[in-house]
């Protein structure tokens, strides 16, 4: 699989943040140790096309991050830009359209 190339992600970047800032809260599990600390076991978003993700804790390099998983109605799995970001990516990484030369035409 090709590396998705640095634009189209910073391009990706900027939709998903779109997409996540206007989601709203649909349901959380939160927990608050004997110290006062709050936790969030899981944090569910709704955005505004009605599609639901999960904010969820995970590792990249050994390092932790959060990232979020999709409801696809069949179950969760991790959101990918290459599956939920197709269309958005196929425009950021399409060629420059060139419209065709026009028909040479006889002047005789």
């Amino acid at each position: 699989m090709d590396p998705i190339p640095e634009e189209a992600r910073s391009g990706l970047e900027r939709l998903i943040k779109e997409d996540l800032r206007g989601a709203t809260v649909s349901s959380c599990a939160a927990a608050v140790d004997e110290d006062g600390r709050i936790y969030f076991d899981e944090i569910t978003l709704r955005r505004q096309d009605g599609r639901e993700v999960v904010v969820a804790a995970g590792t990249r390099h050994a390092w932790p991050v959060v990232l979020l998983e999709i409801n696809t109605g069949s179950g969760w799995r991790d959101m990918t830009a290459r599956e939920d970001y197709q269309e958005d990516l196929a425009e950021l990484t399409a060629e420059p359209w060139r419209p065709d030369p026009p028909e040479p035409w006889d002047r005789e």
